[in-house]
């Protein structure tokens, strides 16, 4: 199944060597890294500060020329940064494994498209899942890397699969089910190439099977289980107490009554992190596959307990037609018996403590946003003008003109100008507050006019940090 150059290479390792290097793999904790393919990605970033954060190098990889800088920081010391990485460039991952990788390196492969996206280009979605999966060993192979660790989905099982106490194990038991997607057979593609890598390289492939990720941030993806996500950012926004407009009734892509698996990020993270670190000799299910359970709801159980926090809750169903196709696919429940027997893993968080972290940072964006547009609405009418956006930047976000010995005007009006493309959608010189509060989900005015003060190579701008 593997690439001709990935078996002519032969890992460039006797075999015994590569049994001297398997006997000495947990003696070698102080030169072990781990490489993260995909590490800009939601689990990415955060399972770079996972294993950082438990004392190990990482070296964190993604097809972006320069990686965020809240990823450096997370990382510290422990943490280097390699841009320009694409999953589907066989040159650039060797030169990674090259300056990086040794046979004492775990590595994880995190790129792949969504569910949605890879129904929406089958052929792309290949190139990197399966494709790019072939690659990532044949660069382990030029230098002897054996830990391989893949992040499964619940995408992978079709409707033939059990309901509940779902396992990886009934994956490996059943490999000609149909998933009923090309997201599910690209996945499998993946465990088979992983098969063949241990087979016949000895190599120590694990994979785990993620349910839907919940999670605290602002942005997410498009996945199908991402409708939960959606609904807790919704709830703030048809309260009034801000005193700011309300948003529309929540609109549901699924059956509200179709039961999902769900995790949440912190309890993914850890286990994530004792799949990697588990011996080899503890790893009794097949394949060295395990699902990775968290909790289990439907649409209609989330909104009975957002209703707890916010009464008025409201929503309407609009069928999406592959997210519903999906829906209806997958398990119910995932098994909790081999993780915690193999990994030491159980969850921690239940619907009840999701929805209230989740919702309690949702609402406290929402402050500290409403308390900026309330600011700049100088006649609090609801809405942002170009001349109230000016007033606000040159007035709070840009300081100390005086100071430098220039006046300011060419950098406020620039700032002004990103700020009126980006939020004036319409094109009818105003800025909504539900426009404002969704812009500011992914960005910041401090951060536009650092932006700007950067492509201007303008004198240095004292932005007020508290705002």
């Amino acid at each position: 199944m593997l690439s001709s150059r990935l078996r002519s290479t032969s890992l460039h390792r006797t075999t015994s060597l590569v049994n001297h290097t398997a006997a000495r793999y947990a003696s070698t904790d102080s030169v072990r890294k781990t490489i993260i393919i995909g590490a800009a990605g939601a689990v990415g970033k955060r399972l770079c500060k996972a294993i950082t954060s438990n004392g190990q190098r990482v070296i964190a990889s993604d097809r972006m020329s320069k990686l965020p800088g809240s990823l450096t920081r997370t990382m510290g010391s422990l943490g280097t940064c390699v841009g320009d990485v694409d999953v589907t460039d066989l040159d650039a991952l060797t030169r990674l494994f090259e300056q990086h990788g040794d046979e004492n390196t775990t590595v994880w492969n995190l790129a792949a498209p969504l569910s949605v996206e890879t129904a929406l280009d089958p052929a792309v979605a290949e190139a990197v899942t399966i494709g790019g999966m072939e690659k990532v060993l044949t660069a382990m192979a030029s230098v002897g890397s054996r830990r391989i660790c893949f992040t499964d989905s619940i995408g992978s099982f079709g409707s033939s699969s059990p309901r509940s106490g779902t396992t990886a194990r009934w994956l490996t038991e059943n490999p000609d089910q149909d998933p009923g997607s090309d997201y599910g057979r690209q996945k499998r593609g993946c465990r088979e190439l992983m098969k063949d890598f241990a087979h016949n390289h000895n190599g120590d492939p694990r994979f785990a099977v993620l349910p839907g990720v919940l999670h605290c941030n602002s942005v997410w993806g498009n996945g199908t289980t991402e409708y939960a996500l959606d609904a807790l950012l919704c709830a703030p926004h048809q309260a009034t107490k801000l005193g700011l407009p309300t948003g529309d009734a929540y609109v549901c892509p699924i059956d509200p009554d179709v039961r999902m698996p769900m995790v949440f990020v912190d309890d993914l993270m850890r286990g994530l992190y004792a799949l990697q670190e588990a011996p080899e000799g503890s790893l009794k299910e097949p394949e060295r596959g395990y699902c990775i359970p968290g909790l289990s709801f439907t649409p209609n159980e989330l909104f009975a307990e957002i209703r707890k926090h916010h009464p008025g809750f409201g929503f309407r169903v609009e069928l999406d037609e592959n997210m519903n196709k999906f829906a209806n696919l997958w398990p119910d429940e995932l098994a909790t018996e081999e993780p915690g027997r193999d990994l030491g893993y159980k969850a921690k968080i239940g619907l009840k403590e999701m929805v209230e972290k989740v919702l309690g940072a949702h609402e406290e964006r929402n402050v500290e946003t409403a308390k900026a547009f309330k600011s700049m609405d100088v006649e609090s009418d609801g809405v942002l003008d170009r001349l109230e956006i000016e007033y606000y930047v040159r007035r709070f976000l840009v300081r100390g003109r005086e100071g430098y010995g220039v006046t300011g005007q060419d950098e406020v009006t620039a700032v002004v100008d990103k700020l009126m493309a980006d939020l004036d959608t319409n094109k009818d010189g105003l800025v909504s507050w539900q426009t404002f509060s969704e812009w500011n989900r992914s960005n910041t005015l401090d951060g536009v006019v650092l932006q700007v003060r950067s492509s201007m190579d303008a004198p240095e701008f004292k932005v007020n940090k508290s705002l």
